[in-house]
């Protein structure tokens, strides 16, 4: 069962993240709403423990978060529902159609504090600083990660968090050119100004790592 479940996230999650690799011929040909019904799965949602990865990160009402990669907005909603009333969730991602679903997936859920944003492949152009940027099974798309790891810097609040979820052994295929490991993520958070700040040893077949921001 164990072998079974890999293979089936590693095909799966081939097609999943911040489609930062894709040309734009294969982002429009990808159907956005197939997609989220694919990223919404309840075995996928199962597998990646989305109420236990947003509990151990220990947010707070009125606290501004932010799910770079938003995809449909699985992990949004569950970061905007962590910090409301008053805190804001913003889904960042560059497809649209994305984020459009994410609007209506936050409609049905009655969830108000939910903001979308278009961001640049280089930049998640988020409209203030913030306390958190949530990044998962994505970072691994960005073309240039340790100037990304500098902008992402720039967003983020004085003793504020970036969380990073990606792959360790099992790699979806088709993602050799991508692949990297937590001591490469640490050079470049670490580079960038990041103090390392906690880890977990969950989901499966994934790292979890938060970076903090000096004071």
């Amino acid at each position: 069962m164990k072998l079974r479940d890999a293979s089936f996230r590693n095909a799966a999650l081939a097609v999943c993240g911040f489609v930062l690799a894709l040309a734009g011929l294969g982002a429009q040909q990808r159907d956005p709403a197939e997609y989220a019904r694919f990223l919404e799965n309840r075995d996928r949602v199962e597998r990646m423990e989305v109420r236990r990865v947003v509990e151990a990160l220990g947010l707070t009402p009125g606290q501004l978060v932010v799910d770079l990669g938003s995809g449909s907005g699985l992990f949004t909603r569950a970061l905007a529902r962590a910090v409301a009333p008053t805190g804001t969730a913003y889904a960042v991602d560059i497809d649209p159609a994305l984020l459009t679903i994410v609007e209506t997936s936050a409609k049905r859920s009655s969830i108000k504090n939910l903001t979308t944003v278009l961001a640049a492949p280089d930049d998640p152009k988020l409209p203030q600083t913030v306390d958190l940027i949530f990044i998962c099974d994505t970072f691994h798309h960005l073309p240039d990660k340790p100037a990304y790891a500098r902008t992402l810097y720039r967003y983020v609040k004085p003793g504020g968090r970036v969380a990073v979820i990606d792959f360790t052994n099992d790699w979806p295929g088709g993602h050799d050119a991508m692949r990297y490991t937590a001591d490469d993520l640490e050079g470049w958070m670490t580079a960038a100004g990041f103090l390392r700040d906690q880890s977990f040893d969950f989901p499966k077949n994934s790292f979890y790592i938060t970076y903090k921001k000096p004071q």
